[in-house]
């Protein structure tokens, strides 16, 4: 799938991107008081760009310029931005053999955005008690 044909709320789905800059690597503490390292890839094809979310060992797997493939990910909408995610059901795979995928300085600057009135179907409602 195309990056710019991306939606928000999207499910198992399979893009092919390069890594245009890979995020600083910051750490967090979880809810349940685990450390975990996060990064935000910038990553692109011939027709746009969006965030790609990495956990821990999967930022070790890509750098700057690697062709690589999200099999099976998801899209979540973030601070009004689409965000490419892995999640536990799917796989970050290095490509090694793509060489008319299109370089950096021809992927063009647009990101994909989720529509205006987006609200998030997967939010929990709580009431009181």
């Amino acid at each position: 799938m195309q990056i710019l044909n991306l939606k928000a709320d999207m499910r198992n789905i399979d893009v092919r991107f390069r890594v245009i800059t890979k995020g600083e690597i910051r750490e967090i503490i979880s809810g349940d008081g685990r450390e975990l390292r996060l990064s935000e890839v910038e990553v692109g094809d011939e027709t746009g760009r969006i965030y790609l979310t990495l956990w821990d060992q999967s930022i070790d797997l890509i750098n700057d310029g690697d062709i690589g493939e999200v099999r099976n990910g998801f899209i979540k909408v973030i601070r009004s931005e689409l965000r490419l995610n892995v999640g536990k059901y799917g796989e970050l795979v290095k490509i090694e053999d793509d060489e008319e995928f299109s370089e950096i300085e021809k992927i063009p600057n647009n990101f994909p955005k989720p529509p205006d009135d987006y609200k998030s179907p997967f939010k929990r409602k709580y009431r009181k008690r």
